[in-house]
Formats: structure tokens, C-alpha cells, sequence
């Protein structure tokens, strides 16, 4: 499939129509469309060709998304890398990759010979000439998993996929022209690089997350009518005072996380109603899409997604799937024999079709012969009107093999741990209730490592011991 690249369409069709807002800076279609044409000739000159990827450590600065966007048009791989990663990590991700040059847009660092810094003029403009085009079959990107069960695993997709990821999701979260998507998540991370694709093709606005206010007043100040959030960073916007009706938001998307329940009643109250989400990076961002009417629900399939359920596993396929890990130059498709991504999800579907997510298969546990899965205990403790965030790891246990330990994120005064326990039985029977109550780790980012919670938690109870 070949589509037109949608700056360039509007560039054409609304020249003068705002497509980037980065504080007081904004940058037209025209001019948009332009620096990316400039952008994709330079990395031709440099010797650039389709297939060859650019190591880019990159959140969200309109240098990034401007490069990220011109590799589309050059058939150039983007590999957005976290930049807060060291030097050394960064490297042993491009070695992987296979890749042997890096534009430094949100970076200083110093990098050995093995990784060249390339340099581009990101204010320089170029006639894109014939309108480019957009093959759904070319290599697009790379986006790398948390690894927060294991080692990242590079995961690659193709041009289609992005395209038809935004298309199904606009089929539940309309965007037009008028419409202004905050760019709140990285782009290294899947959800954030899907909003481009989300608004460029309905020739809304990308609002960069680059301004030096809070995003509170931001929410107040700017023409946002989109926003994807985990959800502590929605418990702290309330914590600051959101009211929506003060502002121009119309769509707020939670995932990441469980979701606690007296945060959509909240944000219900107050007029807007949040949707939830279930998505991956396999399947290029967004899965299911709805209303979260219960634990666990994330609504129904979006349109190019199929989801199937075996043995209690969530499987995928569809226009979305990726096209495999890629690890030293092998590409592993990570498909069964049928050709399903087996996701390690367990969930099921309820009597209405929606989805419901149970956990991770990899993170279940048995403590004195009983199944225990820590996802079901984290989402009753965000249930509680205290909680913003928890995380349950399984942590060694003389008699018991394992028991449960939790960490706990609070957002008002934190609750004693009878009060915890207690409210925990409410809900789930005794040998779920966590042996121990951890304070959650500070600079934890929006998506916990297992791992390290679990190494924190085991260091804790060797202490106590």
C-alpha cells in the first residue's frame, strides 16, 4: 500500500495550518513539509539509503520529530533510544541494531568510534518536489521493550503499521484539524511515537511537551484536546487542581497501568470520562480501546487488530503486527505456527466482547500451592482512594516457596498496614494479602522495572531476616 505522506497532503491542502506548537514556537505545514524535504535530501547526501537505521536518543524535542518523520520519507530506520540511557548501554543497543551512526538531538554525550555522531540542519527548508510517498511495506523504526521482565528486545516495524494503527484508533478517539494531541509520551516509547501518525494524518496539531509550566496550566494555556497519560501522571494533574471544564480537552487515553477505579469515578464527576487502553509495541501501539466499566476491561478489538484467547493467553495479529525482533542482524518473527503473536497476556473476554487483562503469565507465582497473580492484587490496593500506583513482587519464602511483597506510591497520607491488609481482604482471600509494605522507590519512571522491584524487595526481606 502507498499513501501520500500526510504533511505533505496538507501542506497542499492547508499550507498555512499549524502542524507543530513547541512553546511560543509554531511550525506551519508548509514549513513543516519543507524541513522534513531538507532533512531527508541531507541524510541522502550523507550516504544514507532505504534499510540503513540513525540511532537517535530521543524524547520528544521537535529536532526528533522532525528527523524521525524525514527517515520515513529516506526510508532510513529511526531507532529512538531513551537519552537518559549511559553511554555504554546505548551502545550495546546499537550493536544489536547494527547500527554505526548517531544524531545526538537530546544528547551530549561522548561516543566511542564504533557509533559516529552525524550532524543536520534542522532549520533548513527544500522543495519536497514530487509528493512523497509513503510505502507501507518499507522499514520504519525500531521501538525497544521495557525489559521490564528481561533484556529489551528490539522490535521492528514497518510503515503499514503505523498507518494503520492510527487509522483503527481514530475510529474510537476521533482527531481532526481542529484537534491539538500533547506529545506526553517519549518517542522511544511506542505511544509516543504513534501520536504523530494520530494527528498528521488528520492534519491536527502535535503540541510538544517543551514548555516551561506545568502541565496543568499548560492544559489551561494551550489548544490540547487530546491526551495520553499513565495514570499517576492523571492523580497528579488532579492533585494540582485540573478541572476540564477550564480547558479544551475532549479525549484523555489511560494505559500503562492498572486503572484505578477512583480515578475514572473522579474524572467522570468532573465531566470527562477516560478511555483505557490495552497495547503493545508488537502491534504498533493501541489494541483494544473503551470505557473501563470494571477491572481490567479495555474494550473491544480496534479495526486491523484481531484477538484471539488460548489457554487463557491473549493472542494478536493483524495490520498492526510488527514485522519481528531484531537482534545482530537476525530477525525472529516471534509468531506460532499459525502465525498469532503470543503475547504471555492472560485475559479473557466478558459476556459483551470487551477484552478483559488479567496480567503477565511470566509474573504469576505459587505461594503454598496457590496461584497468585500480582496484577489482581496491584489493581484492588489502586482501588483504594490512597494509592496512585502499586507494584507486587514475589519474593522467597521458607515454608511458603514465595508470598507476595508490595510497593506502594501513595498520593495522600498513607494508610496503616492493618488498614491495607484489610482492605485487601475485602476483595481477594488471605494468602494474596502482601507479606510486607514497601515505599515505592523515588525517580521510578513511568513504566517499573520487575526486576529491579523484585531485587529491591528480596534485599529488604534478607535485611528483616
Amino acid at each position: 500500500m502507498i499513501d501520500t505522506c500526510p504533511i505533505h497532503y496538507w501542506a497542499k491542502e492547508t499550507p498555512e495550518h499549524i502542524a507543530i506548537e513547541a512553546g511560543s514556537m509554531r511550525l506551519s505545514y508548509r514549513t513543516l513539509n519543507r524541513r522534513v524535504a531538507s532533512l531527508a535530501q541531507q541524510l541522502a547526501r550523507k550516504g544514507f539509503v532505504p534499510g540503513d537505521r540513525l540511532v537517535v536518543p530521543a524524547k520528544g524535542s521537535l529536532e526528533s520529530l522532525l528527523l524521525a518523520w524525514a527517515c520515513l520519507r529516506a526510508g532510513v530506520v529511526f531507532c529512538p533510544l531513551n537519552p537518559a540511557f549511559p553511554v555504554a548501554q546505548q551502545l550495546g543497543l546499537a550493536k544489536r541494531l547494527q547500527a554505526g551512526r548517531v544524531c545526538q538531538t537530546e544528547s551530549e554525550h561522548h561516543y566511542p568510534a564504533e557509533l559516529t555522531p552525524i550532524s543536520f540542519d534542522f532549520l533548513a527548508e527544500a522543495d519536497a518536489g514530487e509528493p512523497p510517498v509513503l510505502d507501507g511495506n518499507q522499514l520504519c523504526n525500531t521501538i525497544f521493550t521495557s525489559g521490564s521482565s528481561g533484556t529489551p528486545k528490539a522490535v521492528l516495524h514497518r510503515v503499514g503499521n503505523h498507518l494503520a494503527s492510527a487509522r483503527g484508533s481514530a475510529e474510537l478517539i476521533p482527531v481532526d484539524q481542529k484537534s491539538g494531541w500533547l506529545l506526553s509520551l517519549p518517542l522511544f516509547h511506542i505511544g509516543g511515537y504513534a501520536i504523530p501518525f494520530r494527528v498528521f494524518l488528520a492534519g491536527g496539531r502535535v503540541i510538544l511537551d517543551e514548555a516551561p509550566h506545568t502541565l496543568a496550566e499548560r492544559l489551561e494555556q494551550q489548544a490540547i484536546s487530546h491526551l495520553s497519560l499513565v495514570p499517576t501522571q492523571l492523580w497528579r494533574l488532579l492533585q494540582a487542581g485540573f478541572t476540564p471544564q477550564r480547558t479544551r480537552l475532549r479525549e484523555l487515553l489511560l494505559g500503562g497501568a492498572a486503572i484505578p477505579a477512583p480515578l475514572v469515578a473522579q474524572m467522570t464527576s468532573l465531566g470527562l470520562t477516560p478511555k483505557v487502553s490495552y497495547g503493545l509495541s508488537e502491534m504498533a501501539s493501541q489494541v483494544c480501546t473503551g470505557i473501563p466499566t470494571a477491572p481490567g476491561v479495555v474494550g473491544k478489538p480496534l479495526p486491523g487488530r484481531e484477538v484471539r484467547v488460548v489457554d487463557g493467553e491473549i493472542q494478536l495479529r493483524g495490520e498492526t503486527l510488527f514485522c519481528g525482533y531484531l537482534n545482530n542482524g537476525s530477525l525472529d518473527p516471534a509468531l506460532n505456527a499459525e502465525g498469532w503473536f503470543p503475547t504471555r497476556d492472560k485475559g479473557h473476554f466478558n459476556a459483551d466482547g470487551a477484552l478483559v487483562v488479567e496480567g503477565r503469565l511470566d509474573n504469576g507465582f505459587i505461594s503454598g500451592g496457590e496461584n497468585i497473580q500480582p496484577e489482581s492484587i496491584e489493581q484492588r490496593l489502586v482501588d483504594h482512594p490512597r494509592i496512585a500506583q502499586a507494584l507486587v513482587v514475589p519474593v522467597p519464602h521458607p515454608e511458603w516457596g514465595e508470598r507476595p511483597v508490595a510497593f506502594i506510591d501513595w498520593h495522600g497520607a498513607a494508610v496503616s498496614e492493618p488498614a491495607l491488609t484489610a482492605w485487601v481482604r475485602e476483595a481477594l482471600p488471605g494468602f494474596m494479602v502482601p507479606d510486607a509494605w514497601l515505599a515505592w522507590p523515588p525517580g521510578v519512571g513511568f513504566k517499573p522495572s520487575r526486576k529491579e522491584f523484585a531485587e529491591l524487595a528480596r534485599a529488604h526481606v534478607s535485611c528483616a531476616v
